[in-house]
């Protein structure tokens, strides 16, 4: 589950972009090529929280590293509704009204075994009700003689505001947002500093095959996981054991695209199989640079299918993808840069750098990306020549 919306921000070239915690390890990946910078260079902020965690919306959390905002992210996340208000709790006790992410991360790994206790009452009065009503005072045990009539006579007659106050200095408990708050032992120091990171997965992409049902009924029970890219051999291992000569005989009731999401609604029939793995075994060869330019390039086009996808690996020699040039302002001052103009530094005062940054970017077929700006090497955007190349494509079919 998501608990909370953050902004990345990296302040060397001003990029930022959202992303919603906890993340996979793809995920948090692909945010840090979107704003071109590591870990260690850039901050996380927390923008909001969900509606149903609410222990810190008063609070304002100084910014912190992106793993460290996840890791917190994903303590929390496992914590069960009891455990969450022992957090909240200990946020109101132990954390100033500017915590930062350290602290934070320190008491949701305290919250489950914390000798702590929990009560849903915000006020004296609650509190000294909540008491009488659970047989929790020490004071009524000497009661027990009375019957339920003369039991339930007396609690009628005593005073819940004056016993909840009294309760609450002898124990040193705390109202809190979520309730009333009591600590039995002192916050432990757990967190080494060393947020903990989501395993990357080992695949490209994930199907999870089965034989084509013989009837109408689904045959998703009986489903096998084949990650990609995957050798011959290991295909056929998976197709012996579900009982299919070959992919013709299979459907897939599942696929997965983490490391490069703009993929992850292209695969529609499992007549693509042999591109995809194919297309897999190509991307797993990419650096990290190679992987942010070619999310860029499918992004450009929009790719709907694995053939465009790997029609724009084809093409990714012929682009170059500027990182740190994020908008057509950004581009102008790109293209000046290179160019020995009089007066040149009077542009913004002149001229409007946004409007000619985008009429300069329709001439030469540069494409804004959320991953910076892609440049061809010849001047005509990417989704021309894909559709160019489709239209030749389908003219020699013809013939």
């Amino acid at each position: 589950m998501r608990i909370l919306k953050a902004q990345v921000y990296n302040a060397e070239n001003e990029a930022y972009a959202d992303i919603e915690l906890p993340a996979s390890y793809e995920e948090l990946q692909d945010i840090l090529q979107m704003v071109n910078c590591s870990n260690e260079n850039c901050v996380a902020d927390v923008q909001s929280f969900h509606d149903d965690f609410y222990s810190l919306a008063h609070k304002t959390i100084q910014p912190c590293s992106l793993y460290e905002l996840n890791y917190f992210a994903t303590l929390v996340d496992k914590l069960d509704d009891y455990r969450k208000m022992q957090f909240a709790g200990l946020v109101e006790v132990e954390s100033s009204a500017y915590p930062t992410m350290k602290e934070l991360i320190n008491l949701a790994l305290n919250a489950p075994t914390l000798d702590c206790y929990h009560a849903p009452a915000t006020s004296d009065k609650d509190l000294g009700e909540f008491y009488i009503d659970n047989e929790l005072l020490p004071q009524l045990a000497e009661l027990d003689s009375l019957s339920d009539e003369q039991y339930k006579w007396v609690c009628e007659y005593l005073d819940g505001e004056k016993i909840g106050r009294e309760m609450r200095e002898m124990e040193k408990g705390v109202f809190t947002c979520v309730g009333y708050f009591i600590k039995n032992e002192e916050v432990k120091q757990l967190y080494d500093g060393n947020p903990i990171l989501p395993k990357p997965c080992d695949y490209i992409f994930r199907l999870e095959i089965a034989l084509i049902p013989e009837g109408d009924e689904p045959n998703d029970q009986n489903t096998l996981s084949l990650k990609l890219p995957s050798a011959t051999a290991d295909i056929q291992r998976v197709l012996e054991e579900i009982g299919a000569k070959s992919m013709e005989d299979c459907c897939f009731y599942g696929y997965e695209s983490l490391v490069v999401p703009q993929l992850s609604d292209c695969y529609g029939d499992n007549a693509e199989f042999d591109t995809l793995n194919l297309l897999a075994n190509k991307i797993n060869r990419m650096s990290g640079n190679e992987i942010a330019q070619y999310k860029a390039m499918l992004e450009a086009v929009e790719c709907k299918d694995i053939e465009t996808a790997l029609s724009v690996y084809e093409k990714m020699e012929d682009f170059t993808l500027d990182r740190n040039c994020m908008t057509a302002s950004d581009y102008v001052d790109k293209v000046l840069g290179t160019l020995d103009l009089p007066l040149k530094e009077q542009f913004d005062f002149y001229l409007s750098k946004d409007g000619y940054g985008k009429a300069l970017m329709k001439h030469n077929g540069a494409d804004q990306t959320s991953y910076g700006m892609l440049i061809p090497n010849t001047g005509i955007k990417l989704s021309e020549q894909i559709q160019t190349q489709t239209e030749g494509m389908e003219m020699t079919m013809s013939m």
